[in-house]
């Protein structure tokens, strides 16, 4: 693979934690009935407004945040394939990335298929990024065990705190919990966040060893 792919695909992944960003900005525009603790991120794609415990629930910038859930989705894939296939070795590499693309591909479909639009689509991609995100850090750690013991700890942690953000929302979809939308991001964002952190250290440990081989 061209040496450009890795830096293309290196900068896709160092680009990923933008998508937190994007979404508390596009929370902040949605109506005061939304809160990022008790609300869903779906309902930031939501393109009408809905009835939430009594209240009218909007996001006006649903469009942009569909168009994000596109965007962050290729983009993580893409960096798997270009970064994350150079730099995670073995088997458990090969299947990281491949549950990165899931993931990725997981994120694409919920921009798609908003959940007012298509409830049933969406619930089946989403269900794609809660199962595959956890996934790909665990194997993610498992591949850099090895060669990087202490990113791969590290790694471990991060899949366990996205692990049980995904199934704790599994479980507190369809209710009213004043959590679900913490539980939730917990089970997203740590995923976002680390595949900048994989970045970055590989990068450091590479000129690290570069410049004590000279």
């Amino acid at each position: 693979m061209p040496r450009g792919a890795g830096l293309l695909g290196a900068a896709l992944w160092t680009l990923q934690p933008l998508y937190v960003l994007v979404e508390l900005l596009i929370g902040l525009r949605a109506s005061a009935d939304y809160s990022f603790a008790g609300s869903t991120v779906s309902d930031l794609g939501d393109s009408a407004c809905r009835q939430v415990r009594g209240d009218l629930l909007c996001s006006p910038w649903h469009a942009g945040m569909n168009a994000a859930f596109i965007w962050f989705g290729c983009t993580l894939a893409l960096g798997a394939v270009l970064f994350g296939a150079r730099h995670l070795p073995g088997r458990a590499g090969r299947a990281a990335v491949l549950m990165w693309c899931v993931s990725g591909l997981g994120s694409i479909g919920v921009g798609l298929f908003p959940v007012n639009e298509d409830p049933v689509a969406h619930g089946i991609v989403a269900l794609l990024v809660f199962v595959a995100q956890p996934l790909a850090l665990l194997l993610a750690g498992l591949s850099l065990r090895a060669s990087r013991p202490r990113l791969a700890a590290a790694t471990y942690v991060v899949a366990a705190a996205s692990a049980i953000g995904a199934v704790g929302f599994g479980l507190l979809v369809g209710s009213h919990s004043p959590v679900i939308g913490a539980v939730e991001r917990l089970g997203l964002w740590p995923g976002y966040v680390w595949v900048c952190v994989l970045v970055v250290s590989t990068v450091r440990g590479r000129s690290a060893q570069t410049y004590g081989a000279r």
